[in-house]
């Protein structure tokens, strides 16, 4: 399998390539990131640690987020 490495940036989540780098869609893509460090982003949590700082009693309830603005269909 043959393979080319390209340099970019990540911005607001996404990764960005330079502006000549053109992909084909669908194209099967490996991102390698050099010193991270996956608790340093902030974005990972333990679903299983958040459920167990629930309260015993919780019952969830069903939000109301007003009529309709838009073609919403219900």
């Amino acid at each position: 399998m043959p393979v080319t490495t390209f340099s970019g940036t990540v911005e607001d989540g996404q990764v960005k390539l330079a502006e000549n780098v053109h992909l084909p869609e669908k194209a099967k893509v490996y991102v390698v990131v050099p010193d991270f460090d996956e608790k340093a982003n902030g974005k990972k949590f333990d679903l299983a640690e958040l459920v167990s700082r629930m309260p015993t009693d919780y019952q969830a309830t069903e939000e109301g987020f007003g009529e309709p603005v838009g073609k919403e269909e219900w």
